[in-house]
């Protein structure tokens, strides 16, 4: 190698160091706490539709943030408790083949209504099913569940060990958003599940996309302000926090039951918090483990993948430097990168493919 090109693989090297050691110093040192928020029933082209103007939150999480509105929900169903279970296991309803049972990899639960009091995961499937509260409680973290329909009440009884705060409303977004930040002010919490009704609810009595819709849209803005609001003004939280969203379906009409409508399997998925590049495309950041799907509806074992929104719990999980769910499958690698822009520059230099977020210890008894 003559002196020119010596000197540039060592600029590159020193380059390349510089930038390892800001990018592994904001991605293991940055995020403490997580807030992964579901908004049910929520359509991406709704957040673009009303705009910046409209939804000065949404458009932080974008701008500020990395996301995309075109996400998958479940293959199979596109119904709001199967999906939500699929979101907080990080496992379809089936396994990747359409099966079901003790012996497969899905979780099984296939109803939207509420449970009976002894239901759980396990007594339906026949075999434990694990999910995103075991890990992060095992972890010696605080966890906080907040939902606006009573239907929710399967996770407390599955995991009734894992869950620090269970808070549980009948349609009631507004006093659900005040008791996670009353909870919160007197105990902070390392992942927080916070699950918001209204466009589900206004989508069903009137319709999606239609100005009942909409406006319940302009209402979740309102709430994702305050939670905003919450990381800014406490010290534990500021700096420290990130926010995972997504939904569990979309909807057309006044339904969503048709897991082959785009309309229904199409949802949005933001990242936001530190060590994550603002503005970012996932898939343009991805382009070697999630494919955009365009308008297309992949099976489950399809060559490219696109992302899902129960891939949701484990990149939460692997934001707080944790490993992923035991069992799951959706983001079971925790491969799905939200990098600041010193990763990007790596990845441009061809110096790294996958920068693997530091491990928290476990707590020791």
């Amino acid at each position: 190698m003559d002196a020119t090109g010596s000197a540039k693989c060592r600029w590159l090297f020193v380059l390349a160091a510089v930038v390892l050691a800001a990018t592994c110093s904001a991605a293991t040192g940055g995020v403490q706490h997580v807030f992964h928020i579901s908004v049910d029933g929520l359509r991406p082209d709704a957040i673009t539709t009303l705009g910046p103007g409209e939804l000065p939150s949404f458009y932080r999480l974008r701008t500020e943030g990395a996301f995309t509105d075109n996400a998958r929900a479940d293959y199979f169903i596109t119904e709001t408790l199967p999906n939500h279970v699929t979101q907080l296991t990080a496992r379809g309803v089936k396994d990747p083949y359409g099966n079901m049972g003790a012996g497969y990899s899905g979780h099984d639960w296939t109803g939207n209504g509420d449970p009976a009091p002894t239901d759980t995961l396990e007594t339906h499937k026949g075999s434990y099913v694990a999910g995103v509260f075991d890990v992060a409680h095992g972890a010696g973290l605080t966890t906080g569940l907040y939902a606006s329909k009573t239907k929710f009440v399967l996770f407390p009884q599955t995991w009734p060990g894992s869950i620090d705060y269970n808070r549980i409303t009948d349609y009631d977004s507004p006093t659900i958003v005040t008791q996670m930040k009353d909870d919160i002010a007197s105990q902070v919490q390392g992942y927080t599940f916070l699950h918001l009704c209204d466009p589900d609810r206004a989508g069903h009595d009137h319709g999606w996309m239609g100005t009942d819709y909409l406006d319940s849209v302009k209402t979740v803005d309102g709430y994702l302000g305050e939670v905003f609001q919450l990381i800014a003004a406490n010290p534990d939280l500021t700096d420290q926090t990130a926010i995972v969203l997504t939904a569990d379906h979309g909807g057309t009409g006044t339904g969503h039951a048709d897991a082959t409508n785009r309309n229904n399997y199409t949802v949005p998925f933001c990242v936001w918090g530190p060590g994550v590049m603002p503005g970012a495309d996932l898939y343009a950041v991805n382009p070697a483990t999630r494919l955009d799907p365009s308008t297309g509806r992949p099976t489950y074992y399809a060559a490219g993948q696109p992302i899902h929104n129960g891939e949701a719990s484990n990149l939460s999980l692997d934001l707080l430097g944790l490993g992923a769910i035991p069992g799951s499958w959706l983001d079971f690698q925790q491969d799905l990168a939200v990098p600041d822009p010193a990763t990007m520059t790596l990845l441009m230099l061809g110096g790294l493919t996958v920068l693997r977020r530091r491990r928290r210890p476990l707590p020791t008894c």
